[in-house]
């Protein structure tokens, strides 16, 4: 199985709390929105974390500010439609607002010792 596969399949399993679906929501936005730090292996490794919550049965993320995400992944799955672009901008910013680098530093761990 592959690394996107492994975490993909982790996090259809795997009970998340709130603070971790919020920064599992905010790397996707970084990500599509262009402001995340991180390689493209690990934008696409983050994503699959991301859709297995998304493809939970009773998935934890706030339906309208996922509805955007998908909408704006239909062409590509790491880059936004242009008319999703302002929408994911405005999203990524106020959710910056109350990020935690110690918080979301922890979540990137977590996932990356799935693969360890």
């Amino acid at each position: 199985m592959d690394d996107i596969s492994t975490v993909y399949e982790w996090a259809k399993t795997y009970s998340f709390d709130d603070v971790e679906v919020y920064y599992c929501t905010l790397l996707a936005l970084k990500i599509l929105d262009g402001h995340c730090k991180m390689d493209y292996d690990n934008y696409n490794l983050f994503m699959g974390v991301y859709d297995g919550i998304l493809d939970k049965p009773n998935t934890p993320f706030n339906k309208k500010v996922h509805q955007i995400i998908q909408l704006s992944r239909v062409d590509d799955p790491l880059v936004p439609k242009d008319e999703y672009k302002q929408s994911i901008q405005s999203l990524r910013v106020a959710m910056m607002k109350d990020m935690d680098k110690a918080s979301m530093k922890a979540f990137k761990q977590k996932v990356w010792s799935i693969l360890d």
